[in-house]
């Protein structure tokens, strides 16, 4: 509180503590606060004080700096003096320092002065004699002395002159190992000679003292033993046409040989001589091949393709020659490239062995079936063939990426696929205007087209694979496979179709003639029906020693698929077609007849007995659900495969659907005395199905006579929930009429032309059936014909191509490791 200005007045902080009667209390506090307060400020005066008086004695001293500064000129003076002193001792000892070391120099250089005299006068006697291997180390230590220690001192006359020597020495040297191979390889050094060591041992020492020398020894050693040969073998000669290449590397081969009998002794081994000469021999072929191959193949409208075709061949079958002679170590050479830019030419060519080919396959006639083969032979030679055929080309071309080769090569593989399928393939199928008079026989070609179909379709995505893997714009190279993927394919289905609407129908329809032939207005719920006890004579696997002619059509094309996916797959189809064709009988044995638009015509069955059929139908059902249930154990007895994913699939797949017939059979069976209860039946089994349509389907089916009071009756009982239901998409299904949709628009179609005004009204404004905006074709009424791709898994997403799953099915099995 109390402030440090010089004009302070305490009267004012007095008052100011003192304003209150309470601050009497606190007097005694306030004294002592005072005080001490009072005690600090004098001992901070004091300390102030002291601190003023130090300073100011720092102050009064005074420094001696010219004293200071006279004692380090007197000690730098003394430094000198000390040195000079020092230097004047040492001088004597440094200049003998000097001496001593010009005089060891001296008598170095000295001495290799005279190490290379004497290294030059004893090489220069030795070489003139020709004793290489003696002269080796001495030439070794001249030739170094004379390049690195004795270079600065070419300024001194005596010195420079000795060097002059020296290299005159050196280029004889090289000279005279010159003309030493030189009479070693025209043959006037007989074996044994001396000089055969001297060259081998002594001459590579000399040479690799040089910068240059070996290599232009071994460059005309090399130039030697190919010159008569490049002398023959001119290109604008005969012998040097490429007719006559088979001919130059015959001779070459017989160069080699002669090398190596005759020559090899007078090079030591690491020069490697063979492999130069070959590398040299292969540079000037390969320019000779590219001036003939333009020549003959560009320039000459007279060109011959199996010339170019022997060249080719004799080329490869030397470039493996030498692969092998010298374990591959010329593979960064090659004179087959020089045939690469024509290689369409070659790829071309093979149109002539695949014509071949396919005329062998024709001439071979039937289909042996005897050795056991589930696809056709013809088709593994086929591909055996284009194994051959794509692993030359990706030998003859360096570049496998080229893309005009690669295209070629897949427009060659597309055109005999198609040629075979055309003339190998599409015979087999038996013409849908031919009727079937050996149903066996039939079965046995047409099982064999399907895996013969299905190996092609798996092999051509091989080979496509093989072909996009070595390019990277691979889409134009898949595009050339889709035609002939889709043309397999559409075989695939085409022979399917065959077996299951033509074959395996000719035996389902005799058992629904007999179905009705049934006298159902009579019948009598006491056993199993006719035609039940013929599907399941159709439908069962005979007993293992069964003769395959007394065999089942079903079990016939069952045992015969070439995978197991397939029978899983026909297997599903043939369970689908009994359950449409089987629901599509009931109806049309049940549905109104003509005249359609007068609904005052008789009934063929009235409702009682609807339900006796309903009844002898579900006993019928019995049997064919028990007949159905064992052809997936049949099935998996002949693929080993009870415990996998399509038998799971199958049963699934043949419990639903028989579950669904049952359901539609029971609402046959249903009374319809109650329309209440009917009502709640019919929604229980339908599963709260509200589709009106259906509904009046189900209930003509049923022999409701046409009686406008009933059916309202049923209606009002029937759409008292149906209204709650309207908003919901799933009460709109078709139930089991969607097997045989067109049946219900038929019916639809027919209610709509209806005359009398009462039930059309009813018809339009209660049931609110629209008729359909065409009349349905009579062709639509016929047995529906399953279309089918065996090679399609069932039901989720499918590819709409019918090629498109193929790669889902193929086997484990590569292009290059498939056979048979």
């Amino acid at each position: 509180m109390i402030s440090n200005d010089l004009n302070y007045d305490p009267f004012e902080d007095l008052a100011t503590i003192l304003s209150a009667r309470e601050s009497l209390d606190e007097i005694d506090r306030l004294i002592h606060a005072t005080r001490k307060y009072k005690t600090d400020l004098e001992t901070e005066i004091l300390k102030d004080r002291e601190d003023e008086s130090s300073s100011e004695q720092i102050t009064n001293v005074e420094f001696d700096f010219e004293k200071i500064f006279r004692e380090i000129e007197e000690t730098r003076s003394f430094a000198s003096s000390t040195q000079s002193t020092i230097s004047g001792l040492t001088e004597g000892i440094s200049h003998l320092d000097n001496a001593k070391r010009n005089l060891i120099q001296c008598m170095t250089l000295f001495q290799n002065l005279k190490i290379l005299t004497d290294s030059y006068v004893q090489c220069k006697s030795l070489l003139e004699g020709d004793n290489y291997k003696e002269a080796a180390s001495s030439f070794k230590i001249m030739s170094s002395l004379a390049e690195t220690t004795f270079r600065p001192y070419k300024s001194v006359d005596e010195i420079n002159k000795l060097l002059n020597s020296i290299s005159r020495l050196r280029m004889d040297t090289y000279e005279s190992i010159k003309r030493s191979y030189g009479k070693a390889l025209g043959g006037k050094v007989p074996e044994g000679h001396s000089l055969e060591r001297e060259l081998r041992e002594g001459a590579c020492d000399l040479l690799e003292s040089g910068t240059s020398g070996k290599t232009q020894i071994i460059d005309w050693c090399v130039s030697k033993l190919l010159y008569e040969m490049r002398e023959i073998f001119q290109v604008d000669d005969e012998a040097g046409s490429l007719e006559n290449i088979s001919r130059r590397f015959i001779y070459y081969k017989k160069v080699l040989n002669n090398y190596n009998t005759s020559f090899a002794r007078f090079f030591p081994q690491e020069w490697e001589i063979p492999l130069r000469m070959t590398r040299s021999f292969y540079e000037s072929t390969r320019k000779d091949l590219q001036i003939l191959l333009k020549n003959q193949l560009l320039h000459d409208k007279n060109s011959s393709i199996d010339l170019f075709m022997r060249a080719l061949q004799d080329t490869l079958d030397f470039e493996k020659y030498i692969d092998v002679r010298f374990s591959r170590k010329l593979r960064e050479t090659s004179l087959s490239a020089c045939f690469e830019p024509y290689i369409s030419l070659w790829i071309s060519h093979q149109d002539k062995l695949m014509e071949e080919k396919m005329l062998s396959y024709m001439s071979a006639g039937t289909v042996d079936f005897s050795n056991n083969s589930l696809v056709i032979p013809s088709s593994a030679d086929l591909f055996r063939t284009y194994r051959s055929v794509l692993s030359q080309t990706f030998e003859l071309i360096e570049n496998k990426t080229d893309e005009k080769i690669l295209l070629a090569l897949a427009t060659f593989f597309t055109k005999w696929l198609v040629t075979y399928s055309n003339k190998i393939l599409k015979p087999l199928l038996l013409p849908d205007n031919v009727d079937i008079h050996n149903k066996e026989e039939t079965i046995k070609y047409t099982v064999a087209l399907i895996n013969t179909a299905d190996y092609c379709s798996t092999t051509i995505d091989q080979l496509e694979e093989k072909l996009t893997a070595v390019n990277q714009n691979s889409s134009r190279i898949s595009d050339a496979f889709i035609s002939v993927k889709n043309l397999y394919g559409e075989l695939l289905t085409s022979g399917t179709n065959l077996l299951l609407n033509r074959i395996l129908k000719l035996d389902l329809d005799f058992a629904w003639k007999e179905f009705y032939n049934t006298d159902w207005a009579h019948v009598l719920v006491e056993d199993y029906s006719r035609y039940a006890v013929t599907l399941r004579n159709v439908l069962s696997f005979s007993s293992s020693d069964a003769s395959l002619s007394t065999k089942p059509a079903l079990e016939m094309i069952l045992t015969q698929f070439n995978r197991d996916v397939y029978c899983w797959n026909f297997l599903d189809k043939v369970i689908e077609l009994i359950a449409h064709e089987f629901t599509g009988h009931i109806i049309r044995l049940l549905q109104r007849t003509p005249p359609l638009c007068n609904l005052g015509s008789p009934r063929k069955f009235d409702p009682q007995r609807v339900i006796n059929i309903g009844e002898q139908l579900l006993l019928d059902l019995e049997l064919l659900k028990h007949t159905l249930l064992t052809l997936p154990d049949s099935v998996a007895s002949v693929t080993n495969s009870s415990q996998s994913a399509s038998f799971k699939r199958v049963r699934k797949h043949m419990d639903v659907d028989l579950d669904r017939i049952l359901q539609f059979i029971k609402l046959l069976v249903i009374p319809v005395d109650s329309a209440d209860d009917y009502s709640e039946t019919y929604k229980q089994l339908t599963n709260g199905n509200y589709n009106s349509s259906v509904w009046a389907f189900v209930l003509s089916l049923k022999g409701v006579p046409w009686d406008l009071a009933l059916w309202k009756q049923h209606w009002s009982a029937f759409d008292l929930d149906s209204d709650e239901q309207t908003g919901n998409d799933e009460g709109k299904d078709i139930l089991i009429f969607q097997w045989n949709v067109q049946l219900i628009r038929q019916f639809e179609f027919n209610m709509g032309r209806v005359q009398d005004p009462a039930w059309s009204k009813f018809i339009k404004n209660d049931l609110k059936i629209s008729t359909p905006s065409r009349t349905p074709s009579r062709t639509q009424f016929r047995n529906p014909v399953i279309q089918t791709d065996l090679r399609q898994q069932q039901p989720q997403s499918q590819p709409k191509s019918p090629v498109a799953n193929v790669k889902n099915l193929v086997s484990n099995s590569r292009f290059f490791n498939r056979g048979f």
